[in-house]
């Protein structure tokens, strides 16, 4: 559990950094879901830090709150889908870190836009459903995660 600790509380010492930083963002969500997050990415998710959009053979995590990008930007480079220094771009001009993750910016780890808060449940049933519909391809076992 000790290790768990550790890594939420360097998330939460990247989010308040990176929010200040820019003087805009919302922390309050990011830091009431650190530890939600980081118990998921590093003790109980199967992920790949070589990430495909399929999610083949990974658990895969779908982020509906768009508003706590700092947090999932923080867990990714924690996570190693990018470097960690890259949190230092958050919301700047050309950043592929901007307020709500989008997948155009071609960022690991990031399947879906997040500005429509509440979407992501629709697409995390939907791709659920199509795993399970799916399963006669052998596309491997795997969990679904979505906030």
């Amino acid at each position: 559990m000790g290790q768990l600790e550790n890594i939420a509380s360097q998330v939460r010492r990247d989010i308040v950094r990176m929010v200040h930083a820019v003087q805009s963002g919302h922390p309050g969500g990011s830091l009431g879901c650190a530890d939600y997050l980081t118990a998921l990415y590093f003790s109980e998710m199967k992920h790949n830090t070589n990430f495909s959009m399929n999610g083949k053979d990974e658990d895969v995590f779908f982020l509906s709150n768009g508003h706590v990008s700092p947090l999932m930007y923080s867990i990714l480079a924690r996570a190693g889908y990018f470097e960690v220094k890259e949190l230092a771009t958050f919301r700047k001009l050309n950043s592929r870190l901007q307020g709500h993750p989008t997948t155009h910016e071609g960022l690991p780890g990031v399947r879906m836009s997040s500005g429509s808060l509440g979407q992501g449940m629709s697409v995390a049933i939907g791709f659920t459903w199509r795993w399970r519909t799916a399963r006669r391809t052998k596309l491997g076992s795997y969990d679904v995660c979505c906030t």
